[in-house]
């Protein structure tokens, strides 16, 4: 019986969800069948209408070229990309509820206008960009603290990025400043996106759990400078507004005030880059340090206002003043498949760390392995193996123990995804997850186990 219902529930969610779209991912996975190495199996070639479909399926987009108005578009210097994206999951083992299927959407629009292109104005660029997210995340379900799905959160219409870029001297400086999402320039890395995690998807995410570290889809008022003197050296830095009201969901991200009581975030990387770029022949590396200092205020997680445990004595937090950290990137390269440039193996490390008195997971660390056409003939094919660990604060432990609550101590996420490129604007990622102890051990729910896929389209 358990299996039939499980079947029902997840037909009826599917029947719930985007009817058109999943009637157009089931066109398209069997539409691939008709295509060899991107030709169409036709009796004549020359037959336009095959020609107009194949033409269409090895585009860039879905919706295509616009009858040319896109292409004529980005000649006068405005590109315009949508994307859609839909985790569906489930947890065939483990969690508070068990066999629950749930699914996270995310729709994005970008607008780039190139300034220079249309008005003139050397290396200036204006960019702006919004989401509609909705869905539920099935950390609910689990009761686990790093959400199996990236795409969870704002499940609303959102503004995001609303910012002007200066590029000068070669490109070799460049500067940023409007409404800016921190974790777009610091702490990430284009490995991270291969996975669905929330824990490697995006940046480390013990940086937004410990303070106002802003991420997609949302942004503050900020400035970000970059200088890359040589190929492969690169040093960024930024200032951001650390005011976290601006992010409640009924602002939909229009919330354009400036609190300067709120704290403002500073925040520098260092990074080391062989061999990134064009002409390169050896393999390329990433090796970044990160360091950050937040001028906001911050509870103490154990102390009261006198310096005892405030869950004794009743009295308010501590308040203190500041918060800071660091934190290690490092990716290499280590195999190439001979005659590619971007197909092979590469491993990743990176590892944060703030202090335990004013942040609950104040060490977190992802290591993973990936593989780019792993498959002979799946070239743009990515393969991927990951593993996330947070610890939870001491000091936070020492509060649950005089207030006579369970303690909280690690959790870890391992993932095992395979992202299939269909053509240039449709893949398909099924992803396994196995989480253990959820929510740090504080709710014996025991490890879980999460399978389902993403799919993505480029409109």
């Amino acid at each position: 019986m358990g299996a039939a219902w499980h079947y029902r529930f997840i037909l009826n969610n599917f029947k719930k969800m985007k009817k058109i779209i999943s009637s157009a991912i089931v066109f398209l996975l069997v539409a691939d069948c008709a295509f060899a190495q991107g030709e169409i199996v036709s009796p004549s070639k020359t037959n336009t209408f095959f020609q107009q479909i194949g033409s269409w399926w090895n585009g860039q987009y879905f919706f295509g070229d616009w009858a040319g108005k896109r292409k004529e578009l980005s000649e006068k210097g405005i590109d315009i990309t949508s994307t859609y994206v839909v985790d569906l999951l489930t947890n065939v083992h483990g969690g508070i509820r068990k066999n629950r299927f749930r699914y996270d959407s995310s729709l994005g629009l970008d607008v780039n206008a190139d300034l220079e292109r249309i008005y003139g104005l050397k290396g200036l660029q204006f960019h702006v960009s919004g989401v509609y997210r909705e869905g539920k995340n099935l950390a609910g379900d689990i009761g686990n603290r790093f959400p199996p799905s990236s795409i969870y959160g704002s499940e609303e219409i959102r503004l995001y990025n609303l910012y002007l870029e200066q590029e000068m001297f070669s490109d070799k400086l460049s500067f940023k400043i409007g409404r800016l999402g921190t974790g777009d320039d610091f702490a990430q890395s284009p490995l991270y996106w291969i996975f669905l995690t929330n824990s490697i998807d995006g940046c480390p995410i013990n940086l937004p759990i410990n303070f106002f570290f802003t991420v997609y889809p949302t942004a503050t008022w900020g400035a970000r400078l970059k200088f890359q003197p040589a190929n492969a050296f690169v040093w960024k830095g930024g200032i951001y507004n650390e005011d976290a009201d601006i992010g409640r969901m009924s602002a939909h991200g229009a919330d354009f005030s400036i609190r300067r009581n709120k704290g403002i975030l500073f925040i520098q990387e260092f990074g080391f880059v062989p061999n990134q770029y064009e002409s390169a022949e050896g393999l390329p590396g990433n090796y970044k340090l990160g360091l950050f200092y937040s001028t906001g205020r911050f509870k103490d997680l154990y102390q009261d206002e006198n310096g005892n445990s405030y869950a004794l004595t009743g009295l308010s937090q501590k308040r203190r003043y500041g918060n800071y950290g660091f934190y290690l990137h490092l990716d290499q390269m280590l195999y190439r498949e001979p005659g590619t440039k971007d197909q092979g193996f590469t491993p990743f490390f990176v590892a944060v760390w703030q202090p335990e008195r004013i942040n609950e997971i104040p060490l977190f660390f992802d290591l993973g392995l990936t593989y780019k056409g792993l498959i002979p003939g799946r070239d743009c094919d990515i393969a991927g193996i990951g593993l996330a660990y947070g610890r939870w604060s001491r000091q936070l432990n020492k509060y649950h123990s005089d207030a006579g609550a369970e303690k909280q101590t690690f959790e870890t996420i391992v993932e095992a995804t395979y992202k299939i490129a269909i053509n240039k604007w449709l893949y398909f990622q099924p992803d396994i997850q196995y989480i253990i102890n959820p929510n740090g051990g504080n709710q014996n729910t025991g490890n879980a186990l999460v399978t389902g896929a993403r799919i993505g389209i480029t409109f």
